[in-house]
């Protein structure tokens, strides 16, 4: 029977890409790495891995093995990180995933400051917009702004964030300020697609109900900080996250428009595997996004 503990060993090959680099970190031999995968196979009765003198790459029976093996490679670092975690002093290591606005407003700084705070404590922080699968890819948190619909996830509301349309006084002074949300289809508007969908639908309340407004313009970007720099060079009216306008609509380089009919709001979560339950490093961490989330409350609210 293959041992489990050479299954993990296979998958840190697999990930540095090299048996010598393994056996360095480990404090082994090469000799000894190589035998445990050779071990390995001849338990599984299969080959794992294509070796050259430059590179391995993975059979198809490895490429199944790494799949499944990395997911409890993972489980036994949860495990790991799950005991350490509840001792006085913090140790281990937390995977985050978090969009691009959010780290660079406020939880890139945050999650520095905790690490400055719990010196024995390791972050992985992948900054990006595409919608991680938390389990797949062994994340233990994820920062999310958007309608949460996986019922395999646990998620922690950590603030509201409102949306704002807005756009430039030379803009407006130029086009006119539209009065009321229909007055919008007259408009160059700047459109956000996220993950590939254009969002060319705005959700405006007219007559105290909600109703979905099309519009259009021929600025399209699944980038919410591009939207803001088209807005700021006098190209449409925009619909964006308050807080990433904040200090332009203080400066009234950004107007803010049709404020009766906005009451668009969307929750930021911090988001976990139901499978794992969140140690006491994992909740000391949320609290601390929490608090400087709201810290900056002005800007979401």
């Amino acid at each position: 029977m293959a041992k489990a503990d050479d299954m993990v060993l296979f998958v840190q090959v697999v990930d540095e890409g090299s048996f010598s680099r393994v056996a360095e970190k480990l404090s082994l031999t090469n000799s000894v790495v190589s035998k445990r995968i050779a071990r390995l196979e001849e338990n599984l009765n299969a080959q794992l891995l294509y070796r050259t003198t430059r590179k391995l790459s993975l059979t198809d029976a490895g490429k199944t093995l790494y799949n499944k093996a990395k997911i409890a490679k993972f489980a036994f670092q949860e495990a790991e990180n799950a005991v350490t975690g509840y001792g006085e002093d913090m140790k281990g290591n937390i995977r985050i995933t978090m969009p691009v606005v959010s780290a660079n407003l406020v939880l890139s700084e945050s999650i520095a400051e905790f690490c400055k705070q719990h010196p024995e404590i390791s972050v992985d922080l992948q900054i990006t917009n595409r919608l991680v699968d938390l389990i797949e890819e062994g994340f233990d948190l994820a920062i999310r702004t958007a309608e949460l619909e996986d019922s395999s996830l646990i998620a922690r509301r950590l603030i509201d964030s409102q949306w704002v349309i807005c756009a430039t006084p030379d803009y407006l002074g130029k086009y006119g300020i539209p009065q009321t949300p229909e007055q919008l289809q007259d408009h160059k508007c700047l459109v956000y697609k996220f993950d590939n969908a254009a969002n060319d639908i705005w959700p405006l309340y007219i007559d105290g109900t909600e109703q979905l407004l099309p519009i259009e313009g021929r600025f399209y970007s699944n980038h919410l900080d591009a939207i803001k720099q088209a807005t700021l060079s006098d190209l449409g009216i925009a619909f964006l996250p308050q807080a990433l306008v904040y200090k332009e609509l203080q400066q009234n380089t950004l107007t803010q428009i049709l404020q009766r009919f906005t009451r668009k709001r969307m929750g930021m979560y911090a988001v976990y595997p139901k499978a794992k339950q969140p140690d006491q490093k994992l909740k000391l961490l949320v609290e601390h996004l929490r608090e400087s989330l709201h810290e900056k409350q002005a800007y979401y609210c």
